[in-house]
């Protein structure tokens, strides 16, 4: 890969962290631009993925869904699990924003799988975060606490606030049992 490239897609990098969207997205696009010419497919996905959350961060959820669509497909093909299992969180992350909660929920739920597989434990953690915050807008109160009592099962190192909070998870979700 050429330095200039690299260059770029460094650059666009560090705009996306300083949170300017704009400049990010212009330097993943002409990553974009290089990777398509020189046909690197899976270069080209994980440009595709940083454009994506550049648009969510720019809060365009439509145009987010329509750039990481199919490229889960990409990661899949190179056995890429743990890009796969990004892409496909992008992709439900998009569908939140389209309030296609029902569909983003599916999808996370392949998300959960996939980090398991691959041993991602903190990614897990976050997926089931947004599992449950969809849950509670789906009005699946229970399933909710569980899915949030289990986010804090796969922490490690728990601190004593995150230890008290669990347990709170764990008491509400008994009373809600009986």
């Amino acid at each position: 890969m050429p330095e200039d490239i690299e260059q770029i897609k460094q650059k666009a990098l560090e705009s996306y962290k300083k949170r300017d969207f704009q400049a990010a997205l212009d330097g993943f696009n002409a990553c974009l631009d290089y990777y398509v010419a020189s046909s690197d497919e899976l270069a080209e996905a994980e440009m595709r993925n940083n454009i994506g959350v550049t648009y969510l961060g720019l809060k365009d959820p439509q145009k987010a869904y329509d750039t990481v669509a199919g490229t889960d497909e990409i990661f899949a093909i190179y056995a890429d699990r743990k890009r796969q299992g990004m892409s496909l969180a992008n992709t439900a992350t998009a569908l939140e924003g389209l309030d296609r909660k029902e569909e983003a929920l599916a999808i996370y739920e392949q998300v959960l799988e996939i980090f398991k597989e691959v041993g991602e434990k903190d990614m897990r953690v976050t997926i089931l975060r947004r599992i449950s915050d969809l849950q509670f807008k789906t009005r699946r109160q229970l399933q909710a606490v569980a899915s949030m009592e289990a986010a804090y099962d796969q922490k490690e190192n728990q601190s004593a606030k995150d230890s008290l909070f669990k347990s709170i998870l764990t008491s509400i979700r008994r009373k809600f049992i009986k």
